[in-house]
């Protein structure tokens, strides 16, 4: 498809339906089936810290 595509300025003014009208017939061999469903949910994983981070509580909360 993209080289048809990118041939046509190339082709005479006439010729230019005659190709279009191929291309719309061979665009059928190029539809994906549709997707199947997934087999378990989707869910985003928690990204690994670079550092280790200490968990605030009362006794750290007056030093930051």
């Amino acid at each position: 498809l993209i080289h048809e595509l990118s041939c046509m300025p190339y082709l005479s003014p006439g010729s230019i339906p005659k190709r279009v009208a191929e291309l719309d017939k061979q665009a059928g061999q190029f539809v994906l089936p549709e997707r199947r469903e997934r087999s378990y949910p989707r869910s985003v994983k928690a990204r690994p810290q670079k550092y280790a981070v200490q968990k605030a509580n009362k006794n750290n909360a007056s030093q930051a």
